[in-house]
């Protein structure tokens, strides 16, 4: 019986795996960017909030269950505010709160088989950090990455492949706060073209043009909204996280779709 242990506990993750990817495949993509004047996180939803400030330079973003990012979320904030009391502020970094916080947090959940798993996918993002400004990816099993200019996350690695290879070619960080919008809801809508799919379908080549403007048609339909914040380094504040107005989201929208 000892000897099937193993093979029990793989079959256990691989199960586990199919299972959260198949919760998270539909979910709404969250797209994030640098530009000339700051980052900037894009998505849409029905109301449900999914871009949250962490603390005066670093955001996040996610897709998932609502009451597994707000886990999350809780676990980011309170790390940064403790380090920020116990230090300084400039001593938080986002390579803390996803090294030492988000990530064995999430890598814990996922290999305890017994408990139940987070079931979400966050972007993280900071303004001008020791680093410079950068993004993590954090997915559903602790595993993390790093990125630079910009970075997505969908419901699936297919979704965040198909986003960031668009955001490749669409997008320059010297581009203005209005056409990274812009380029942001391409890439949103290319990720959520991926995510509609039943199978695998998408071309080396991309999501046609004609697809991107269906789905943000059908979106708007739909009665989905854009959430899309801002951290602006020509801000005075000691926070840098600023909401877009629906103005200014709408005007994007409507400048693409006509």
């Amino acid at each position: 019986m000892m000897l099937d242990e193993p093979y029990r506990f793989a079959e256990a993750v691989s199960n586990r795996r199919d299972y959260i990817e198949d919760q998270l495949r539909g979910g709404s993509p969250v797209v994030g960017l640098e530009y000339g004047e700051g980052l900037l996180l894009v998505t849409m939803g029905r109301g449900q909030k999914k871009l949250y400030e962490t603390y005066d330079r670093i955001a996040m973003g996610s897709v998932g269950h609502p009451t597994d990012i707000e886990k999350l979320r809780q676990a980011a904030v309170d790390l940064a505010s403790v380090v920020g009391f116990n230090y300084s502020d400039s001593d938080v970094t986002l390579q803390q709160i996803v090294h030492f916080g988000l990530g064995p947090a999430v890598k814990a959940s996922f290999d305890d088989i017994i408990r139940s798993p987070y079931i979400a996918r966050i972007l993280l993002a900071e303004l001008d950090g020791c680093e410079g400004s950068l993004f993590y990816t954090v997915d559903y099993d602790g595993s993390f990455a790093t990125h630079e200019s910009y970075a997505a996350i969908g419901g699936s690695l297919e979704a965040d492949r198909t986003m960031q290879q668009m955001l490749k070619s669409d997008h320059s960080v010297q581009s203005g706060l209005p056409a990274s919008l812009s380029a942001a809801l391409r890439g949103w809508a290319a990720g959520r073209y991926v995510g509609l799919q039943k199978e695998s379908a998408i071309e080396d080549n991309g999501v046609p043009s004609g697809e991107i403007m269906r789905i943000l048609n059908e979106a708007m339909e739909d009665d989905l909204e854009v959430e899309a914040i801002v951290l602006d380094r020509n801000s005075n504040a000691k926070s840098k996280y600023r909401t877009l107005p629906t103005e200014e989201t709408q005007a994007a929208i409507d400048a693409l779709i006509g």
